[in-house]
């Protein structure tokens, strides 16, 4: 295979040298090199890349390799370097909906430009209006609406569930994953999130909803991942790995995960060690379901409240970060 590759990129032509650190900048890698110490930049370019010196040239090519875009021991020769990382300065992004992807293969994700699908979710009007006024009645501080069954796909006792609204936010936690040498595959949905949202709270999201006096409902995309890992002990590794790089202390943080929150909001569906216990209600319509979680002491009120209107709806519990969980108890950080 090596030889196939060699003879691919010798007979390719001349091509102009590289500097790795500015392609890491122009495809969003530089956040993930930064993570990286001496001793991880060492261990994945090895004895490949001992013609590197300058320090963020290392750990911009650790970065490039961690994510399948050039081989280690490419990175020997500068010209075989910038051969395999033709096209990766200005990459054929698309835009995808639901995909599935192994994290041993990250490259994937870094040809992602976009990621849609939330429209269909949001077309189960009758739903959104239920749930919009639960709100109203302050039963619910807020929704999630997702494909119907969409972690069926997935085994519960070894997956972690993740939330966010941004694409190189995701990235970068793959290329962690990867760099720690967490293996498995990952399956990313469309989500639309719900939130209460109050005037003078700064510019309004492009979807937005109003209850009246002052009081809307904001609805926000995000990618709803599933991290399903080869062992069910790998879910504290991916909770340690979060914790290191989440924000902390200030809004503007440096050296951690990009666009990271103060609550990161990641969850099990079977009982894992460090994550704490909440309750879930789920509505479900003929192709969406609203994921609706609480306190456990909230839950009752919340299923009389639907219960009533005489929806389907499944009760179970969760697992979440203890971060999130905070956040349920009233914290900010």
């Amino acid at each position: 295979m090596f030889l196939v590759i060699l003879l691919a990129v010798i007979t390719a032509g001349a091509v102009k040298a590289v500097d790795l650190s500015e392609l890491a900048e122009t495809v969003g890698l530089t956040e993930l090199a930064a993570t990286f110490d001496e001793a991880k930049v060492d261990r994945i370019i090895g004895e490949y890349g001992a013609r590197l010196e300058d320090p963020a040239e290392r750990a911009a090519a650790a970065a490039l390799v961690t994510m399948g875009m050039v081989k280690d021991w490419a990175l020997e020769d500068p010209d075989l370097t910038a051969r395999m990382l033709v096209g990766w300065d200005n990459p054929p992004g698309k835009g995808v909906g639901t995909t599935e992807m192994s994290l041993l293969r990250p490259a994937g994700i870094m040809r992602v430009a976009s990621f849609g699908g939330h429209e269909a979710l949001r077309q189960d009007t009758k739903l959104i209006a239920a749930l919009d006024a639960a709100i109203g009645a302050e039963v619910l501080t807020g929704y999630g609406l997702r494909p119907r069954g969409v972690s069926s796909a997935t085994k519960a006792d070894r997956t972690v569930i993740y939330s966010h609204s941004s694409l190189p936010h995701v990235k970068q936690l793959i290329g962690l994953m990867a760099s720690e040498g967490l293996e498995g595959r990952l399956l990313i949905a469309p989500k639309v999130a719900a939130f209460v949202f109050r005037e003078g709270w700064g510019e309004r999201p492009e979807w937005i909803n109003e209850l009246g006096d002052g009081v809307y409902v904001a609805q926000g995309p995000e990618m709803l991942v599933h991290f399903e890992m080869a062992t069910p002990g790998d879910r504290q590794r991916f909770d340690e790995l979060v914790d290191r790089y989440a924000k902390k202390d200030e809004a503007e943080e440096t050296g951690n995960l990009v666009r990271s929150w103060w609550q990161p909001f990641y969850y099990c569906e079977s009982e894992a060690e460090g994550y704490q216990q909440i309750s879930r209600v789920t509505l479900l319509g003929e192709e969406v379901e609203a994921s609706l979680l609480m306190l456990t002491e909230r839950e009752q009120r919340v299923r009389d409240h639907f219960a009533e209107q005489d929806w389907e709806m499944e009760v179970d519990s969760i697992w979440v970060s203890t971060p999130f969980f905070r956040f349920l108890e009233g914290d900010y950080k």
